[in-house]
């Protein structure tokens, strides 16, 4: 019997069998080939509430959020950026357990070390919490400036299955 889908198939593990190692200040930290999902609990929590700053942001008169609203919207939760640091260290206690995030607390990684070190392991992770946030399908746009991407009707130069080869003329084939 085969599987469909093999979760134990080749995974970062393979890539990274002992981990992926990181160098800050001198020191080296091992930071798991997989990502935990419950690492990112920190940021769903009621708490940061990062759900409602969305919905408050796609719930906007406008239609569209400018800067100056989502400056106003972490103003009327004040306690949002504290929050929101904290998750990110929750994550990384997660991931480094507690011990060696004490060690790497005791480097005294800088905002900008957590924001560089992020972007790498989610890169690494392949985690784009962008991505996360997204909806599933594509609002439409009422708005008269806009047009499509692509027509509506399906072109012939586009397989009907993947991988099925595509019907164009050989170099030979031309009359030139």
């Amino acid at each position: 019997m085969s599987f469909v889908i093999d979760l134990d198939a080749e995974r970062r593990e393979v890539q990274y069998p002992n981990g992926i190692p990181v160098r800050l200040r001198g020191e080296q930290f091992i930071f798991p080939a997989e990502i935990p999902a419950d690492c990112l609990d920190p940021l769903f929590s009621d708490e940061l509430d990062l759900m409602g700053i969305l919905r408050d942001i796609v719930n906007a008169e406008s239609g569209t959020t400018t800067t100056g609203e989502i400056v106003e919207l972490i103003f009327r939760r004040p306690q949002l950026p504290a929050r929101f640091y904290e998750a990110v260290k929750e994550i990384y206690k997660e991931l480094l357990g507690e011990d060696t995030y004490k060690d790497f607390k005791a480097v005294r990684p800088s905002i900008p070390d957590y924001v560089r070190l992020t972007k790498a392991l989610g890169q690494v992770y392949g985690v784009d919490l962008g991505k996360l946030f997204r909806s599933g399908t594509s609002s439409a746009n009422a708005s008269a400036t806009s047009s499509p991407t692509s027509p509506d009707s399906t072109t012939d130069s586009t397989p009907e299955a993947s991988g099925s080869a595509q019907d164009s003329p050989a170099s030979s084939d031309s009359d030139g």
